[in-house]
């Protein structure tokens, strides 16, 4: 029980630490209105995004197992701090998200959308696609808007950032498990 608690707090820690590092880098974003209206800013914003989470997943692991637990963290172990770090880190990003999108700014996601519909409409146009077909395309940007919901997307991003963070925890618990040595310590390397 103690070492459950003791994950729970330690990645609640880390994970309250990556959230404000998340939020620190909507805010710089926000304020030199570097707007996602294009595929290659979404892109660079989703890279940056989630290699900090990369980044943040390895360390806490690395952490976690040699400050906390003396050098040695089981594959489940190491998946699971990283999983919580992740997941604690979604909420409150999100949550800030929610707050953002309805009190601070509630205009901003209709300037993105905005934004969004008409570099889609001058990408498509510069394609050669008919009127047609850009008319079906601006018209599922208009549904996506008129359904998007502050709620919602605050719960498909914890969804989003949980099954992201499960795929990187995997991956980090597989290089970073250390399993004990069966006969004390001897000849450990690290």
């Amino acid at each position: 029980m103690e070492k459950r608690q003791q994950v729970l707090q330690y990645a609640m820690t880390n994970g309250a630490v990556l959230g404000i590092i998340l939020i620190i880098f909507s805010l710089f974003l926000y304020i030199v209105n570097f707007m996602p209206d294009n595929m290659n800013r979404i892109i660079m914003i989703a890279i940056v995004n989630y290699g900090i989470v990369i980044v943040f997943v390895i360390y806490g692991i690395r952490s976690y197992r040699n400050k906390v637990l003396g050098g040695t963290i089981s594959f489940g172990n190491a998946f699971l701090t990283g999983l919580l770090i992740v997941v604690f880190a979604a909420v409150l990003n999100n949550f800030y998200a929610l707050i953002f999108n309805t009190i601070i700014d509630p205009g901003y996601v209709d300037r993105v959308y905005e934004s969004m519909t008409n570099w889609a409409y001058d990408f498509y146009s510069d394609m050669g696609l008919p009127d047609n077909q850009i008319d079906i395309a601006m018209d599922r940007l208009e549904k996506q808007q008129e359904n998007y919901s502050p709620l919602r997307t605050f719960f498909s991003g914890i969804l989003g950032y949980a099954a992201f963070g499960a795929i990187v925890s995997l991956i980090a618990a597989a290089f970073l498990k250390k399993d004990p040595l069966p006969f004390g310590k001897g000849n450990q390397e690290e």
